[in-house]
């Protein structure tokens, strides 16, 4: 039995960003050899403009590890060629540039296809590859507008939008969706003998968690309104302050025998609950005393105290955690070993996550470090593609192997 379940998959990496490398990363964290063709002049998003940098930046490092780096000319014709070789030899291409440069390169579907027929080609885009927005560039934060998170990620009457378009989730989400198309297309391969193309849009991807929202509007004919951390079926509901800097506990509240409970609690410090908060209802209806009540409790404790003080008596709550406390006070993840660490060539140690599922027979792991620009490329163009040293040289001189 192989001990990754892609084991002798090749793929074949033209991206930029996160969404595309993401895909790749995923599946060579289950055993697929993954081949990064970058260049030199230019580094991407994440390796950055400084050539001083390429090495060292931490979130290339999270986002290429385990792969090998090639680096090729892609304005150049040799360049394109070898990277048509490559596809030859390989089992998966996954690309994400704005639509119109894999046509340039020769490298779009209907030409793919006659230079390997069992290729399967991933296109990850923002809008996908058809409609009237295909053309449109996109990366995560701005993805995130178009399918409605940004909108409803916020307070009632807020006048200002809060942090969620910095952030990427529809790369991060694309990618593992991504991956698991390519598994897919792999599966079927086996029983047709023939590769397909892969269309994904990471805002229908996106769009995909808001199913709720979308019956509230076509069922309900209710426009959905951001509800910040208000809840109809739970009260007391969010985050509480604690004591310390900006420190928090989320707790949530469902029923009126936990209510009883979290009531008989509090008033052991000396908060009497208000007979308007007797009822569900209630308290829905007052939740901005409540809330109130409840952080002039919560201001009194450290939030791992509140957190384990309201699940020792049945109570949902979680600390809303910094990233000192992942590393620190977070007993999951020091039991399961999800924080990994490495020890980059030019970087120094770091530390990133390990893969977030374990199969029993077949695990997936974090198999090596992020690559130097170029670390491979020699390696890949004598055993890959069968080039003697005297071709390699000229290729390097021309600037082709860049």
């Amino acid at each position: 039995m192989s001990k990754f379940a892609l084991e002798g998959i090749r793929v074949v990496e033209l991206t930029t960003g996160a969404a595309g490398p993401t895909v790749a990363r995923v599946l060579g964290e289950f055993g697929a050899e993954v081949i990064r063709c970058e260049t030199r002049l230019r580094g991407d998003g994440h390796r950055g403009e400084d050539p001083k940098l390429w090495n060292k930046k931490p979130d290339f490092m999270k986002l290429q590890r385990g792969k090998k780096s090639f680096t090729v000319n892609m304005q150049t014709p040799k360049g394109r060629e070898l990277v048509r070789e490559l596809v030859k030899k390989s089992d998966v291409l996954v690309e994400n540039f704005g639509l119109g440069i894999l046509e340039k390169w020769g490298l779009d579907w209907p030409q793919l296809k006659e230079i390997n027929p069992q290729i399967i080609l991933i296109r990850v885009k923002g809008m996908g590859r058809t409609g009237p927005h295909a053309a449109d560039l996109t990366y995560g934060p701005n993805v995130g507008n178009t399918m409605g998170s940004t909108y409803l990620w916020n307070y009632p009457n807020a006048t200002t939008a809060t942090a969620e378009p910095r952030t990427q989730h529809p790369d991060f989400m694309g990618g593992v969706t991504g991956a698991f198309g390519v598994v897919c297309a792999l599966i079927q391969r086996k029983k047709s003998g023939f590769g397909q193309w892969i269309d994904s849009a990471q805002q229908e991807i996106g769009a995909s968690i808001l199913g709720p929202k979308y019956l509230e509007y076509t069922v309900n004919k209710r426009e959905p309104k951001p509800e910040g951390n208000r809840s109809l079926i739970a009260a007391p509901y969010g985050p509480y302050q604690c004591k310390g800097d900006d420190r928090w506990c989320v707790i949530a509240v469902y029923t009126d025998d936990e209510w009883q409970r979290f009531g008989r609690l509090l008033e052991k410090s000396g908060l009497k609950a208000e007979e308007r908060f007797a009822t569900h209802l209630q308290r829905v209806r007052h939740k901005e005393e409540l809330d109130k009540w409840v952080t002039n409790w919560s201001l009194q404790h450290d939030p791992y105290e509140v957190m384990e003080a309201l699940q020792k008596i049945g109570i949902c709550a979680a600390v809303v955690q910094d990233v000192e406390d992942q590393f620190k006070r977070d007993k999951q993840y020091a039991a399961t070993g999800y924080l990994v660490r490495l020890n980059e060539p030019e970087a120094g140690e770091v530390v990133t996550e390990n893969v977030p599922m374990r199969m029993s027979e077949t695990p997936g792991k974090v198999r090596g470090l992020a690559p130097l620009m170029g670390e491979h490329t020699h390696e890949i163009a004598r055993n890959l593609l069968g080039l003697s040293d005297d071709e390699i040289r000229k290729l390097d001189e021309e600037k082709v192997l860049y």
